[in-house]
């Protein structure tokens, strides 16, 4: 796969998706600790401001100025009961919102700090649970309205909403 480069807005050459140079990064390090501003190193060396503090905050927190890992994928912390546990709780309280289904899978130990999903996947996993609900009630709906048995999934298209099915739907003939 072709990565495109650039110049972003100070004239600083970059390719997208790949991590700043080793020697960049030690010289963003070692003129922050002599005392220079972040918003002057970004325009002595070309660099975006918020790279320059991604950089700056990593070597505060860890020491390190090597980049994050590029792709893979983190552990999935939404297991079954997790899940199970989510729309039980929102199930019992329709109006709770996702920070405070956070807060209770910490506070009735479901999960731990390190495995409690955040509040960006309690959303989804509801979002979730609420679209394939109405793709049934839609489905069910559909069949019944236009009197058919259809033996596949309805989407939200035209067709699916009319319960008009690409596949094989049996339409009763009339008598």
């Amino acid at each position: 796969m072709h990565r495109h480069g650039g110049v972003n807005q100070l004239g600083g050459v970059f390719i997208n998706g790949r991590p700043l140079p080793h020697v960049v990064r030690q010289h963003i390090v070692e003129l922050a600790q002599q005392g220079v501003r972040p918003c002057e190193i970004s325009r002595r060396l070309r660099v975006s401001h918020g790279c320059v503090s991604k950089i700056l905050a990593r070597y505060n927190e860890t020491g390190s100025i090597r980049p994050g890992l590029i792709g893979g994928s983190k552990p999935k912390v939404a297991t079954p009961q997790v899940v199970q546990k989510i729309l039980q709780l929102k199930h019992h309280n329709p109006t709770m919102f996702a920070w405070e289904i956070r807060d209770r899978l910490l506070l009735e130990q479901v999960c731990d700090q390190n495995s409690v999903p955040s509040i960006s996947s309690i959303n989804r996993i509801i979002r979730k649970k609420v679209q394939s609900e109405s793709c049934e009630a839609v489905s069910s709906a559909s069949s019944v309205a236009m009197g058919t048995a259809c033996s596949s999934p309805t989407s939200f298209s035209i067709s699916g909403i009319l319960g008009i099915s690409k596949y094989s739907c049996k339409i009763p003939e009339a008598s």
